[in-house]
């Protein structure tokens, strides 16, 4: 599917998607890939075509520069009309600015409205929205996605085909900070930031909760895009301890959900689709 336009025969449903490792792989563990596209199961025959890659940001999926096959298959050469477009972003974001440190390279501090989390001299004071959470830093990263979201809307609108073509997402489950990455260096990825930030780790999951509810509740469903569903997908797996390593209860590692998990989130992303495209 990597080159020129895919062949989808007499396929009920045509989708596009687009997105993260939550579309793609989620470890370098033999035989343990996964990813939210493998566990859906839909009514009627589909299939998607999948641009997604591992590590993606919403900005770097939406530049025809860095990522030239979702633009092609949406407004270039091999644009068609799609059934639906699925999303999985926000994530990868919401981890880089989180993972922003307090010091730049020269070592001065970055000011509160440059990241995400606040140092130990910071916390509960003027600039925190919650105790380690910089609110100048927030707001600044809300307004910066849901750009991306007005961005992705103008994709849509000067496509040929798909000006009309819903867009389905999904918000995304609670994962904990722990020392548990997807192999040869992949991750972790809270886990390095709650200890350069001295975050206590017994207020981690607390923590790492307050930043999944405020991507979803304050970014992803206030999206504000027309035809732009979401699936909330929050509170759906059993979730690992700060001091699990590996796989561990729906989680293959700390931000990636295994198969079996997966399987859970794909029930309800399926729901949310089979309603907007009204099918049983």
């Amino acid at each position: 599917m990597r080159e020129g336009a895919p062949i989808l025969g007499d396929f009920g449903l045509q989708c596009l998607a687009q997105g993260d490792s939550w579309f793609s792989i989620n470890t370098l563990r033999p035989f343990s890939g996964s990813n939210l596209l493998m566990n859906m199961w839909l009514s009627r025959s589909a299939i998607a075509v999948d641009c997604a890659d591992p590590g993606d940001t919403l900005a770097h999926m939406l530049d025809s520069r860095q990522d030239p096959l979702f633009y092609s298959f949406l407004v270039g050469p091999h644009d068609q009309a799609w059934s639906v477009i699925l999303l999985s972003g926000g994530g990868n974001d919401l981890i880089d600015a989180i993972q922003t440190t307090p010091t730049d390279a020269n070592g001065h501090r970055r000011p509160p409205n440059d990241r995400l989390l606040l140092t130990d001299d910071e916390w509960d004071g003027p600039d925190a929205i919650s105790t380690f959470i910089s609110r100048p830093g927030w707001i600044a990263f809300t307004r910066y996605m849901l750009d991306q979201y007005r961005a992705l809307d103008f994709l849509r609108r000067i496509s040929a085909q798909n000006q009309n073509t819903p867009i389905v997402t999904h918000t995304y489950d609670y994962a904990t900070p722990r020392d548990s990455g997807a192999g040869l260096g992949r991750g972790p990825w809270l886990f390095p930031a709650m200890q350069v930030y001295g975050i206590p780790e017994d207020r981690w999951i607390a923590l790492a909760h307050d930043f999944t509810d405020r991507l979803a509740d304050d970014v992803i469903l206030q999206a504000g895009i027309p035809n732009f569903h979401v699936a909330d997908t929050r509170r759906m797996l059993d979730p690992a301890g700060t001091e699990d390593h590996g796989a561990t209860a729906d989680w293959e590692n700390e931000i990636h959900p295994t198969a079996d998990g997966y399987g859970k989130l794909g029930v309800k992303f399926v729901d949310k689709i089979a309603e907007v495209l009204n099918i049983p």
